[in-house]
């Protein structure tokens, strides 16, 4: 039995943080002792405390009002609470961080068996720090970014969730890591199975097309009310997600502006955070992602256990390696409304067969097996 540490934010109703508690259910049932340790006291998801212990460092992740402070209280308050969890028991084997302010916290804790779990394009994040500048602004942002990125990834240990973030962290951010593999996210397909069988009486009797993700820019949910539109399809279109910064809320309230302008209100259904949202891709007729960015968007690779058809934006990284031979045709270029009005269509008229190659490569089993083999290697 292995003795494994999760670390994230907080487990707000997000699909990063749903991913932690797929991690943590997973080691849980192949036997491993299982800790996730939150920055902050916020959980959103459904948790099952019986498979693992949560703890926190703190009610609102603020030690202190200065951030340089507050940093290294925090990454104090983290080498203690470990240092607890490990009093005259077995010490960890191995720690995964899935956010950034913990990639910093971990490494500042000095933590054993580190490593860091990295979720999106690297450079799309880098390039939004300045890509609305320009000038000497644009300049001393470019540079204080990429020396900020260099800082905290150089020489660490680090997993992808797609192949195509190998390139991207090394090549294109030009990150020197101490060692760098991919390693899919673990899918429970019995329990997403199970689970999508869940009676909820507020999804429509009616045929729909979904999409299901936080309300913000990078996910780009303005970009599918165009391509909607423009597809006339007569089936509503259904966008479950939540906001949870005033960024957040602006994007929601400029997406239910530009749905009002375009006409559709009546054909768009909004029924929030869902804890549970498998049933509602299940007995979807189509789930439609328009993201810029991605890591691996869990939300296909879902869609695809439970036998949904999907159509995706071709963003980086991780569609290209969800949808593959003969459903790479429903891939389209980011920002493209016409792309993807037309694989809308496309995939309402005609889809083929989702068989169990497709998601094969994404057992849970493999990918738990991946990852205990980095407790044999003890990198410290």
């Amino acid at each position: 039995m292995k003795k494994i540490g999760l670390l994230i934010d907080t487990l707000i109703g997000g699909g990063a943080e749903r991913i932690v508690l797929n991690f943590a259910e997973t080691f849980a049932k192949f036997g491993h002792e299982v800790h996730i340790i939150l920055i902050k006291d916020v959980i959103e998801h459904e948790i099952n405390p019986t498979l693992y212990t949560i703890h926190t460092l703190s009610h609102d992740g603020e030690l202190s009002k200065y951030k340089f402070i507050n940093k290294i209280l925090l990454a104090q308050r983290l080498k203690k609470v470990v240092a607890t969890i490990e009093t005259n028991a077995k010490p960890f084997d191995l720690f995964i961080s899935n956010a950034e302010d913990m990639d910093l916290l971990a490494k500042k804790a000095k933590l054993k068996n580190f490593y860091i779990r990295y979720r999106n394009s690297m450079f799309v994040y880098y390039k939004s720090k300045f890509e609305h500048t320009s000038g000497f602004k644009r300049l001393r942002r470019k540079l204080k970014f990429k020396l900020q990125f260099k800082s905290r990834y150089d020489n660490q240990n680090i997993i992808t969730v797609s192949k195509a973030l190998v390139d991207d962290i090394t090549k294109q951010m030009n990150i020197k890591p101490r060692m760098i593999q991919c390693i899919y996210n673990p899918f429970d397909f019995e329990t997403i199975r199970k689970r999508a069988e869940e009676e909820n009486l507020n999804i429509p009797k009616e045929k729909y097309i979904i999409y299901a993700a936080k309300f913000e820019n990078r996910k780009n949910q303005k970009l599918l009310v165009k391509a909607y539109k423009k597809a006339n399809t007569p089936l509503p279109l259904v966008l479950i997600g939540n906001t949870h910064t005033s960024s957040d809320k602006q994007y929601l309230k400029e997406l239910k502006d530009l749905i009002k302008e375009l006409g559709i209100e009546d054909k768009i259904i909004f029924p929030g955070f869902q804890k549970n949202p498998y049933p509602w891709i299940k007995n979807a007729e189509l789930f439609v992602m328009s993201s810029n960015s991605e890591g691996l968007p869990l939300v296909l690779v879902e869609a695809l256990v439970l036998g949904t058809k999907i159509v995706s934006t071709d963003c980086p990284t991780g569609p290209s390696e969800v949808l593959v031979d003969e459903l790479k045709e429903f891939l389209s270029p980011v920002g493209d409304i016409e792309g993807l009005a037309n694989n809308i269509q496309k995939a309402l008229e005609s889809y083929p067969k989702i068989e169990d190659k497709y998601i094969e490569k994404f057992k849970a089993s493999y990918s738990i097996e991946q990852y205990l083999q980095l407790c044999a290697k003890g990198n410290s």
